[in-house]
């Protein structure tokens, strides 16, 4: 299952593993390859996204976060 980083607003990244992540009215759903909602983050409590791979998306890999993928900005 893919792993993912996610910067929120308190400036901590949280990682999580999903088969999908998408955006809908603002928030960012992680979702399992059965459709089955994992975790969710509410409009303005994340920042970026970003896919990791290889050794960094092992437990025992160096931290390396690739360049974002998804960048949520807060609405005003």
């Amino acid at each position: 299952m893919p792993i993912w980083t996610v910067g929120t607003t308190e400036g901590q990244d949280e990682r999580i593993e999903a088969d999908l992540l998408t955006t809908e009215g603002g928030a960012l759903l992680a979702l399992s390859d059965e459709g089955l909602m994992l975790r969710a983050w509410a409009p303005g409590q994340w920042r970026t996204v970003g896919h990791l791979t290889g050794r960094d998306a092992h437990p025992a890999g160096t931290a390396h976060v690739h360049d974002s993928v998804v960048v949520g900005l807060p609405r005003r």
